[in-house]
């Protein structure tokens, strides 16, 4: 298992956090997911994954959640 860590945008309030960790858990490989909101800029999101996760697949998982932007 691996820990991963994102930095994502658009994220405002405690729904857009349960929306983006549904999202992501949704993924085969994570198992978890945890959120730091930052609602001025990039929040950190951490993911547990049996497998690494590319950016690619988080922004798939994401896009259509949202405004939520994957940053690097």
């Amino acid at each position: 298992m691996s820990q991963q860590t994102f930095m994502v945008t658009g994220l405002h309030c405690q729904s857009c956090v349960r929306v983006v960790s549904g999202a992501l858990t949704a993924l085969p490989a994570v198992s978890a997911v945890e959120v730091d909101l930052d609602a001025e800029g990039a929040s950190t999101v951490r993911v547990d994954a049996a497998a690494d996760l590319s950016v690619e697949q988080v922004r798939d998982a994401l896009a259509d959640e949202g405004d939520y932007t994957v940053v690097g």
